[in-house]
């Protein structure tokens, strides 16, 4: 699948397109890699999550695995409607505020038409004392170069840097309370040299190095922050899902 020329701006069609790339890049060798590493992270990380609902929105429509899990209830939230996924449009979620104890972003960030508005639909949603936990690329890394030089997928992706977000998160009422970094390698095409320069990876984790191809932090509710959207009905109403909309987002690099 070709990506299209995209030079100021990108459409709902356009974004749904570059999403439909980046899921088939997903079963690659560097895709594959990706996936494995922030599993990996998630399987450590959630035991500081605590409640019964959590709701899942992004790039991998199951990176959770279920048996692993603290939480009870998952909903999956995605721009396509799948067999086990629920269509939304990023600014329309269908959870009252306030109503879930914690919410993935799975590099929703950076496949959005735009990422404030998206996070702030997402912390909206997060009860105090509830979590958000983001995956994103990082702009400055080995991966961060396939963005800036206009490379396959990653020209259009959003790659939003984790100083960044952090301020947009403690704007919302949200405190930082951990990051992991993962992915030290270029994501290369040959699974025999990701093997080989394994090593260097294993550095990076081990140390947490700064310069990981992703990033992933935990931040957690501390106040209301922004003010809600009027109220939906029940906490959790019949999930009554708005159509997807044209849209468009300016694609500049964020971080430039």
């Amino acid at each position: 699948m070709v990506i299209p020329e995209l030079s100021r701006s990108i459409s709902q069609d356009d974004l749904l397109k570059l999403l439909g790339v980046a899921r088939e890049w997903l079963d690659t060798a560097p895709g594959r890699w990706l996936l494995d590493s922030e599993r990996a992270v998630m399987r450590q990380e959630m035991s500081a999550c605590f409640g019964q609902h959590l709701v899942q929105y992004g790039l991998a429509a199951e990176l959770l695995d279920s048996e692993r899990s603290v939480l009870r209830h998952h909903w999956q939230l995605d721009l396509l409607a799948g067999p086990l996924a629920l269509p939304a449009e990023e600014t329309q979620w269908p959870f009252a505020p306030h109503s879930l104890d914690a919410v993935v972003l799975h590099h929703g960030l950076d496949f959005c038409l735009s990422p404030r508005s998206l996070l702030r639909e997402a912390s909206q949603a997060v009860r105090a004392g509830g979590h958000l936990l983001v995956f994103g690329f990082n702009p400055w890394s080995s991966w961060g170069v396939n963005h800036f030089a206009g490379r396959e997928w990653f020209s259009e992706a959003g790659f939003v840097s984790p100083a960044r977000l952090t301020d947009w998160l403690e704007l919302l009422g949200f405190a930082v309370e951990k990051r992991v970094d993962g992915c030290y390698l270029p994501p290369l095409k040959s699974q025999a040299w990701l093997h080989r320069l394994g090593r260097i990876d294993a550095l990076g984790q081990r140390h947490q190095l700064p310069g990981g191809g992703f990033y992933f932090l935990l931040a957690r509710r501390q106040t209301l922050g922004a003010t809600p959207r009027r109220q939906r009905g029940m906490a959790f109403p019949a999930l009554s899902l708005p159509p997807l909309v044209a849209g468009n987002r300016r694609a500049h690099k964020r971080n430039k």
